[in-house]
């Protein structure tokens, strides 16, 4: 039964998707506001199939410690999920996602002219440049950025290292509440699972970070109270829900799958490089 229905979401969503990607083209000369409308449609729309179809609803937590205006969102990332999520909680978020996305047909399309911040993580230092003068007009327009500090989606019970770059936007924005975000989405709607399981997927918004901290002692609070709370959470949503049980090997599966994946990424993205080396060597 649960088979049936994960592929009647998976019917909808992509059925959905489709027909709004087709709906948006026209607005898309229209500017920002309109097209992050169409994003507020499609989550508000794909969250409601998610009901329908397995029984998977949201449980906001935290509301309180969320500042109105804007703020930094540095959020756990298990699932596609919370990317859905944080665009029925807080009215106009920015997301800092990698730049390949934008490649995507329409999809891409829409990303930019929504004024997500795209970063290419292959260009070392511009790349923080280019999400610092991002971030800084969001920021200015009032909006909320949402940063996945692990940098790609991780298995729950996974201690994947935080990218410093959570770091830069804390020193470059000092006025600007830092909130961690914990999440146990992974739980039911993992990243490489075609299973999906009912029940309130949490997300809870914590106390912001303290102001003026060193880089150390930032990453170090930071990291601690996300996932400690979500390894709260998952527990509690696996006693409360019934869900499978994770084990330290389902972890270490999806990691060893992660790793693969991103070395075949560098590899691809090294045979151009290499080849644009040798046109310049002289003959």
């Amino acid at each position: 039964m649960r088979a049936l229905r994960a592929f009647l979401f998976n019917v909808l969503f992509f059925a959905g998707t489709t027909a709004l990607c087709i709906c948006m083209v026209p607005l898309m000369p229209f500017g920002r506001k309109a097209n992050q409308l169409v994003g507020h449609m499609w989550c508000h729309l794909t969250q409601g199939a998610l009901a329908i179809s397995v029984g998977m609803y949201k449980r906001i937590r935290g509301l309180e410690n969320l500042p109105k205006g804007p703020c930094i969102l540095v959020a756990k990332h298990q699932s596609a999920w919370e990317t859905l999520t944080f665009h029925t909680v807080v009215p106009d978020p920015a997301y800092i996602l990698k730049k390949e996305l934008t490649r995507i047909p329409l999809m891409g399309q829409f990303l930019l002219f929504s004024g997500q911040i795209a970063v290419d993580r292959s260009a070392g230092s511009s790349a923080l440049k280019d999400m610092i003068k991002g971030a800084e007009r969001a920021l200015e327009e009032g909006r909320q950025i949402v940063i996945f500090p692990e940098g790609t989606r991780t298995p729950p019970g996974s201690d994947r290292p935080y990218h410093p770059g959570i770091y830069a936007l804390y020193k470059a924005f000092p006025n600007t509440p830092v909130i961690p975000v914990a999440i146990n989405s992974g739980m039911f709607w993992g990243r490489h699972s075609f299973m999906k399981y009912g029940g309130e997927v949490t997300m809870e918004f914590l106390p912001a970070i303290e102001p003026d901290l060193d880089r150390k002692t930032f990453m170090k609070t930071i990291k601690s109270r996300i996932d400690d709370r979500t390894r709260e959470l998952e527990r509690e949503a696996q006693a409360e829900f019934n869900l499978p049980t994770l084990t330290s090997r389902d972890v270490e599966i999806e990691e060893a799958r992660e790793k693969a994946e991103a070395e075949q990424q560098e590899a691809k993205t090294a045979i151009p490089m290499k080849s644009v080396d040798q046109e310049k060597t002289p003959s």
